[in-house]
């Protein structure tokens, strides 16, 4: 038989010693050890205490393995990436522009003063426009007669003489006006001119009325059958008769001068009454009749 110290001593002692310090647990299930310090030549993996020796001198059994990990070396430190610079086009090349050399001096000056010269005579210009503000004369018919009408059926010609007499009107207060070559003409509605007549060029001063009366004669003028009816059939009747004045318009004032503009009196659809059946002369009848300007 065994002494009772023997086989108390095969079984850990209920309550450890007093006098002596508590084994350090090994690390947690998972989690990686802390690294021995090189320096004191401890082991890589930490494990738990030994088990005390028993009194009789022989090894005790080893403690239970409950609760004891194995320990992993730590996972590297890797260095952060590094920061992301989004470029979504390419950056455009640069192009090389090499100045050109300045004009000369005396020919940017020679440009300026041409410039300034426009410049000042256009605002001079408009300024006496603004002053004067032209407007344009008006024209009427006072008079228009027919005589010695024949008109040939067989050939469609006709020779008459016409007698007209414009009234011309300068409405400006400050500007005069001077015709150049005017030029008058006579046709049936709506033919070609039957005649045409040159007139001596006139003007009228400001506030000025003139009476201007001229001879058209026509001499085997061809007609259109549909506008020399009244004049086939005998029978009298009304022809729509057309009078135009075209000329040169120059308004002065002083030394100011406008430019000329070529300016168009057309006196159109003007009725003329023959007197009686197988009458040759004929006569526009009532108030004078204005006409349109064109300048």
């Amino acid at each position: 038989m065994q002494p009772a110290s023997a086989s108390s001593s095969s079984q850990p002692p209920d309550h450890p010693n007093p006098n002596k310090s508590p084994p350090r647990p090994g690390p947690a299930m998972g989690y990686p050890a802390n690294a021995p310090n090189p320096s004191s030549g401890g082991a890589y993996f930490a494990s738990a205490a030994a088990p005390a020796p028993a009194a009789n001198g022989t090894a005790a059994a080893p403690a239970a393995a409950f609760g004891v990990a194995y320990p992993y070396p730590a996972p590297p430190h890797h260095a952060p990436p590094p920061p992301y610079h989004h470029h979504p086009y390419p950056p455009p090349p640069h192009h090389h522009h090499y100045p050109h050399p300045p004009p000369p001096t005396c020919l940017r000056r020679l440009l300026a003063l041409v410039v300034g010269a426009f410049l000042l005579l256009g605002a001079a210009t408009f300024i006496v426009w603004l002053l004067l503000r032209p407007r344009v004369p008006a024209f009427s018919l006072a008079s228009l007669t027919l005589s010695r009408a024949s008109y040939r059926p067989d050939n469609s010609t006709l020779s008459a003489s016409f007698d007209a007499a414009l009234v011309a009107s300068n409405p400006n207060s400050k500007l005069s006006v001077t015709y150049f070559s005017p030029l008058a003409t006579v046709s049936l509605a709506p033919s070609s001119p039957l005649a045409v007549a040159s007139l001596p060029p006139f003007s009228q001063g400001p506030r000025n009325t003139t009476t201007l009366a001229f001879h058209l004669a026509v001499d085997d003028a061809y007609v259109g059958p549909d506008d020399a009816a009244a004049l086939k059939s005998g029978a009298g009747g009304t022809v729509e008769v057309q009078i135009r004045l075209i000329t040169v318009a120059v308004f002065d004032r002083g030394g100011w001068r406008t430019r000329r503009r070529v300016m168009r009196v057309m006196c159109d659809g003007v009725p003329v009454v023959f007197r009686g059946k197988n009458s040759t002369d004929a006569a526009f009848n009532g108030p004078a009749r204005r006409c349109d300007v064109v300048l």
